[in-house]
């Protein structure tokens, strides 16, 4: 082999290795990077300051205001973390027939019920704002037949919205109305 043929002979095998790695990363999702796990962690929520959001805005409007209900904030948890391993709002359990499917299967019995999804807000007031400027997100915090109210955060790690809302209304059989069968 002439001396210029083995003096290239190791640069041509790395450029080819080099060209095979690289190809190999454009068969990986994501376009050769490597897709990092996601990873969904669930996050406090000022209570206290998420009540007096709402009962003002309520009060303002001429409603009553609602109690927080930790079993709401149960299903609202069990909502914000599906939404987060999606990360997506775009599911079935949103719906009118979802969220009664839920709250039966968490054993609430209500007459009344109601839910706002929120995705991307920093914070509490960032998220009822957005809920405020949303007709249906508003007529939902204005709704005059709930009585209750849980929420809850979860966060997710990687993808387009990072922080997952829910907030869910609703009225108990318990608040004074006769069980209807």
């Amino acid at each position: 082999m002439p001396a210029l043929h083995r003096q290239l002979a190791p640069a041509f095998v790395l450029s080819a290795l080099l060209a095979l790695a690289l190809a190999a990363c454009g068969a990986l999702p994501g376009g050769g990077e490597l897709e990092e796990k996601a990873v969904l962690t669930d996050q406090p929520v000022d209570k206290s300051q998420m009540l007096s959001m709402i009962n003002s805005y309520r009060k303002e409007h001429g409603l009553p205001a609602l109690q927080h209900d930790p079993a709401l904030d149960a299903v609202s948890q069990k909502m914000a973390r599906h939404i987060a391993q999606r990360d997506s709002m775009d599911t079935w359990a949103h719906s009118a027939f979802g969220l009664s499917q839920r709250l039966d299967k968490a054993g609430y019995a209500n007459y009344a019920g109601a839910e706002n999804l929120g995705a991307g807000y920093a914070d509490l007031p960032a998220a009822f704002r957005g809920w405020q400027g949303s007709e249906g997100h508003n007529k939902n915090l204005l709704n005059p037949y709930v009585t209750r109210v849980g929420i809850a955060r979860t966060n997710r790690n990687t993808g387009k919205w990072r922080n997952f809302w829910v907030m869910t209304l609703a009225r108990p059989h318990a608040d004074g109305r006769p069980t209807l069968r």
